[in-house]
This record gives C-alpha cells, sequence and structure tokens, in this order.
C-alpha cells in the first residue's frame, strides 16, 4: 500500500463542526502534527500510449471505484455528506451538489499551484461565511485540504496575500499550504489564555522545528498581528439560487 503524509495542525479545541481554526480532511480532531494516512495503489495502466479519451475515463472510473471501495468513509464537509463520497472529478462537480443557500467561489491559497476550491453551507447577508471547506486537485483527484472555522458571525474567513484568516475575540491564526501543497497548515497561531498570549509564529511551511518559533509578545504584540485580519477581505461566494 501506498502511503502518504496528511499534515494535521489542529487549533484549540477544535472538531468537525465545532470551532477555532483549522480542520483537515482526514482524521479531524487528533490533535496530531502529521500521521501516515494509507491509501489504495492505483491500478498499473495496461498500455503506454493510450488515448486522452481513454485515460479520462480510467480516471473517472478510478475514482468512482475508489469512492465505493472505502469503507471508512468519513465526511469532511457538507459537500461530502450530500454526496456520499470524498473524491470528485472537477470542480464543477463539487458546486453540482450544492443546494440553494450555499455558496462557493475560487481563491488563491500559498503554497498550492492554481485556485482552490472554497464552499461553505451558510452564506450571510453580505456573501460571507464563517465555515468554509476547501477543495484542490491533488495527484489528479480533486478532495478536501482542509476546513477553517470562526468563532463568530462578525469575523467570518478572510484572504489576503495568499493567506486564509481566522480571527475573532482573542483568538489570531493564519493558514498556507503544507510542504505537499495537500493540506491547510498553520502559519501563525496566536491565543489569550487569562491575562497571557500563546501561540507559535512560522515564516515558511517547513516542518522544521527549528523554523517555528513560540509566540512571546503580550497584547501589544497580538494587535499587530490581528491588523493583518483587518486589512485582509472576507470570502465572498456566490450563493446558489
Amino acid at each position: 500500500m501506498k502511503k502518504r503524509i496528511a499534515y494535521l495542525v489542529m487549533a484549540g479545541m477544535l472538531t468537525f463542526t465545532g470551532c477555532a481554526g483549522i480542520g483537515t480532511s482526514e482524521n479531524a480532531g487528533e490533535p496530531a502534527e502529521t500521521a501516515e494516512v494509507a491509501e489504495p495503489e492505483a491500478d498499473e495502466p495496461e498500455t503506454a500510449d493510450a488515448e486522452t479519451g481513454s485515460e479520462d475515463e480510467a480516471s473517472a472510473d478510478e475514482i468512482a471505484e475508489d469512492n465505493a471501495a472505502d469503507d471508512d468513509f468519513m465526511p469532511s464537509s457538507f459537500v461530502e455528506e450530500t454526496s456520499k463520497k470524498d473524491k470528485f472529478k472537477s470542480y464543477d462537480e463539487i458546486i453540482s451538489y450544492l443546494t440553494k443557500g450555499q455558496g462557493y467561489t475560487k481563491i488563491k491559497i500559498k503554497g498550492y499551484n492554481g485556485e482552490v476550491l472554497a464552499i461553505t453551507d451558510s452564506v450571510d447577508a453580505e456573501k460571507h461565511g464563517v465555515e468554509v471547506a476547501f477543495y484542490g486537485e491533488v495527484n489528479g483527484i480533486v478532495k478536501n485540504i482542509g476546513n477553517a472555522f470562526s468563532c463568530e458571525k462578525e469575523y467570518p474567513i478572510a484572504t489576503g496575500n495568499d493567506m486564509v484568516y481566522v480571527c475573532y475575540t482573542d483568538f489570531y491564526e493564519s493558514l498556507f499550504l503544507n510542504p505537499d501543497g495537500d493540506g491547510l497548515m498553520i502559519k501563525d497561531h496566536i491565543t489569550k489564555d487569562g491575562d497571557t498570549y500563546l501561540g507559535f509564529l512560522r515564516e515558511t511551511n517547513s516542518l522544521d522545528e527549528a523554523d517555528t518559533k513560540d509566540f512571546t509578545g503580550g497584547e501589544k504584540e497580538f494587535k499587530e498581528y490581528w491588523k493583518n485580519y483587518e486589512a485582509a477581505t472576507p470570502i465572498s461566494f456566490t450563493v446558489v439560487e
């Protein structure tokens, strides 16, 4: 069996339906930095010069078989609950499962080559959302690469400088993609615990501990990071009618 690394950088008291930072497409809720996730081996092609159309059909068949064979299916988002699958052929397929009042858009996130599809189950009057699921293409298959949750509707998920910001009262978090480009990863995380501010900061998406520093500032330094969220733009969704 082939194995890939899923970067599970969990924050606060995050649960799949809760809030506080990010969730990942697999093992949401586990307080782990990394975990090995087994994946089925892809079938070897029988010929090296197959026609493009045949390759596309084979890819679609493989996705269907992969979904059907997944006995441990656990939905990572509302669209997976609806479709009963966690692997898709395209962004358009995911959008086709959305229903009235739900929203979608495409954004840039640092570390991903191209645009990521962002979807939300609930859109407010300004077309913003506080619970967002992100999808990207990984090895030819479109799948969930992470979720972001805010605890307060006054502070929707935002983007700026190709970063995703999840912020609310006494909580600041910025997100980008992990080194493999297949999962959300926390860049900076700061939260208030009593009278103390705790957290960590990263300059790059390296998993090297030497590149991660503890946040040692106080309220003044926290507010300086919060300015990044204030300068960012809440994600604006196209609402399904």
